[in-house]
């Protein structure tokens, strides 16, 4: 099984199923190897039957993939695995209707959450651990283009920094690494 680096989801189908946190909860699960839909529930403490249905959603869409069936006792598992290491949404290949913007905006909410897990996590969990950096920028004025451009300028740079970094090395700690360019309401 090879994983891809990054899968971009342009269709309304892909973005609907990871607009959900539950689902990306059991996309981290598997730990980029793969997995059943017992282990995936095990691991989350969540009913099989429950995590079984969002693991058939996310390979009807094409962001997990059946790798194996292996048979035990009688019984067939299915082992499954995200098909990229990384989900990128690509809003300009689709038509921004309501339906897209509401769909867009919960797979932010649902990605912001997630990390926001990932940074509270780190916070109570690695007192002492490795170093947290945390950089925050706040009231610039940009065109649409600018903060697009600099979006764009960012993950190029940050992409070729952890470029073969997917995998566990000696020495190394599990990192999340996240950049947002936030449109904001005007200041009254």
């Amino acid at each position: 099984m090879v994983m891809k680096d990054a899968i971009v989801l342009k269709d309304l189908e892909q973005i609907k199923a990871v607009s959900q946190q539950y689902r990306l909860n059991i996309i981290d699960a598997f730990n980029n190897q793969p997995k059943t839909a017992k282990q995936i529930a095990e691991c989350l403490k969540e009913p099989h039957g429950r995590v079984n249905y969002h693991i058939k959603m996310l390979e009807k869409v094409g962001i997990v993939e059946l790798i194996e069936e292996v048979s035990k006792l009688g019984d067939v598992e299915k082992y499954y695995c995200p098909v990229a290491y990384k989900i990128l949404i690509d809003s300009s290949a689709v038509t921004l209707d309501d339906v897209m913007n509401h769909t867009i905006s919960k797979v932010s909410i649902a990605f912001f959450e997630a990390v926001s897990k990932d940074f509270y996590e780190s916070i109570e969990r690695l007192q002492d651990g490795p170093t947290k950096k945390i950089s925050y920028s706040g009231d610039y004025y940009l065109t649409d283009l600018e903060a697009k451009t600099l979006n764009r300028e960012i993950s190029t740079v940050v992409e070729a920094f952890l470029k073969d970094k997917e995998e566990p090395r000696e020495g190394t700690f599990r990192h999340t690494i996240a950049h947002l360019v936030i449109p904001m309401p005007p200041k009254e």
